[in-house]
């Protein structure tokens, strides 16, 4: 029923091989230049997340790297993380391209690091934990490769956002988000680290200057509290207790 490991390579393997319109929306590498008001939501975001520069910071399920030169401005070292071999090649260009001498990738599951015990400040993903075939695996990962007092940042599809939940039901590559979301990640995740929630309209697909009155709308609607639950994302910001 669900993508295995395998199975989500071989997606993003196609996707990158045929280039639908979803590689556009989500993976171009040139998609920040396209679309900046793309690029500053982002720009938004990981200022917000990163108020002081982070160290060494990991980024997991790294994909094109198509955000890259906005991350890496926030991190001493930025090393990224996937499965999908041909996305890694388009992310080494775009590094190449855009000179960015803190910048790095391997090919790696997010089951299985190849970092030391404590060798990462700072592990950031975006669109990973509900694509994960063993979570709990992942997060030990998680927690054996940070340093204590380490953070773990993800920023993932929130389930109670109607237009999020009728994209994943049609497309069977992202239905684990049905059993891996803001009900069941936070709860494992406290095991080990001290979690806090929020809500959030960061989006990468979709926004251009024809959707932007959509965005704009939503971004109103769900601007208090309980309405903030129906944004389009949520996010964990994780502190590792020990």
């Amino acid at each position: 029923m669900f993508h295995d490991l395998d199975e989500n390579r071989d997606h993003y393997n196609r996707v990158l091989r045929a280039k639908p319109p979803l590689y556009f929306e989500r993976f171009d590498t040139q998609l920040l230049k396209r679309e900046p008001l793309v690029a500053d939501l982002l720009e938004t975001a990981f200022a917000r997340m990163f108020p002081a520069k982070a160290g060494e910071l990991l980024d997991l399920g790294c994909g094109t790297g198509f955000y890259f030169p906005l991350l890496s401005r926030h991190a001493d070292s930025v090393t990224g993380v996937d499965v999908c071999v041909p996305m890694l090649q388009a992310a080494e260009q775009l590094i190449a391209q855009e000179e960015l001498k803190n910048c790095r990738v391997l090919a790696a599951s997010a089951l299985e690091l190849p970092f030391a015990n404590g060798s990462m400040d700072v592990i950031h993903s975006w669109d990973l934990l509900h694509h994960l075939s063993d979570v709990p695996k992942a997060i030990n990962e998680i927690t054996r490769v940070l340093k204590p007092g380490g953070r773990y940042i993800a920023f993932e599809p929130n389930l109670m956002n109607p237009s999020i939940t009728w994209y994943h039901l049609r497309r069977r590559s992202e239905w684990r988000l049905f059993l891996q979301n803001q009900f069941s990640v936070p709860r494992q995740l406290r095991r080990e680290f001290d979690v806090t929630v929020r809500y959030d309209n960061t989006i990468i697909s979709f926004l251009n200057q024809r959707t932007k009155w959509l965005w704009n709308a939503v971004d109103r609607f769900t601007s208090v509290p309980p309405l903030d639950h129906l944004r389009f994302r949520y996010v964990i910001d994780a502190i590792k207790q020990h």
